[in-house]
């Protein structure tokens, strides 16, 4: 259809269009030439400019539908960037792979080699089951009871993974008591190993407390990384499960959009090129518009029920402590 009206009103134009007589008719004249290149570009305007306003429609749509069928009144909570959680995983890995190497080197044939390998397993384990089991997804989960199926899932699996969890950590620190408990034996000349050693999972499952203040500060190091990696996974995206997604690509289509927009001459479809560039130029526009002036709007409303809460808050906190005395420029 674009290629008819282009074609079409190429033939309706004036022979002294391009300044010369017969300049659009003269198979490879330069004028020719130059406007088959400015035909190109219009169509490659036109499709983009139709390509962005469809996709920006049908996301800002599928947004909305999304807030009407969960009964959404607030716009999606999730960070500007993960560049932050991802580096807050790591420095966890890093650091308790750092405090547990030392102790488990000396129970590898590979010395602190052996150990760090050990370490980092242990923690990186401990820190990414925690971050997506328990947070990203159990937590995520447990805030959405209209996902039967999710919710109960959920419910069963957090308390399980919890357990999974502090068991690691248990048997970790039981095994770093054994490794210190079979270092002083062997430093004391008693050669009579029982091979307990071997079998520190064995004393978790006793509940035993451990033997060296090592072994305890270290699994409430493992524990409270787990509880920041689970928290961390709980906000990596709107407790929503799909809006957060949902409302990036609105916003994702709409700055294409926006893009596209930048680029197309604003005069597209006044005679110079075809209507539908011009229909779609008008109602992207229009789109874009009304995209941000809702966004912006439920910021707006946003900012203030946060204001409203945090007054509602000082004023009960004022309520509960009594009514301060007015300053002495404030009293009659």
């Amino acid at each position: 259809m674009l290629d008819e009206t282009f074609e079409t009103r190429r033939k309706a134009r004036p022979e002294n269009f391009f300044g010369r007589p017969g300049a659009a008719e003269q198979g490879g004249a330069p004028m020719s030439r130059e406007f088959a290149r400015f035909t190109e570009k219009t169509h490659q305007m036109s499709n983009q400019l139709v390509d962005g306003y469809v996709r920006a429609a049908a996301d800002y749509q599928a947004y909305l539908e999304f807030r009407k069928d969960n009964k959404l009144t607030r716009v999606a909570q999730y960070p500007d960037s993960n560049i932050m959680h991802f580096s807050i995983l790591a420095g966890l890995v890093l650091f308790e792979g750092l405090a547990n190497a030392y102790f488990f080197s000396k129970g590898s044939d590979l010395g602190l080699l052996g150990g760090w390998i050990q370490a980092i397993t242990v923690a990186f384990t401990n820190v990414i089951a925690s971050f997506f089991l328990i947070g990203f997804l159990g937590l995520r989960f447990l805030q959405n009871p209209t996902r039967p199926f999710s919710f109960a899932a959920a419910a069963v699996g957090v308390p399980i993974v919890v357990v999974l969890i502090g068991f690691l950590n248990f048997s970790a620190g039981h095994y770093r008591d054994l490794l210190e408990l079979n270092a002083a034996t062997l430093a004391l000349g008693d050669t009579d190993v029982t091979g307990e050693i071997l079998a520190p999972v064995t004393r978790a499952l006793s509940f035993q407390p451990f033997e060296t203040l090592e072994a305890l500060l270290l699994f409430i190091l493992g524990i409270t990384f787990a509880a920041i990696a689970a928290f961390k996974g709980a906000t990596f995206d709107d407790r929503t499960v799909g809006y957060g997604a949902a409302q990036r690509r609105a916003k994702r289509s709409a700055s294409y959009l926006a893009a596209v927009l930048k680029q197309a001459p604003s005069n597209i479809g006044d005679g110079e090129s075809d209507s539908v560039g011009a229909e779609y130029h008008a109602s992207s526009r229009e789109l874009l518009e009304e995209i941000r002036e809702f966004f912006a709007e439920e910021t707006e409303r946003a900012r203030e029920d946060f204001d409203a809460m945090r007054d509602s808050r000082e004023d009960a906190g004022g309520r509960g402590r009594g009514r301060r005395a007015p300053p002495p420029y404030a009293r009659d």
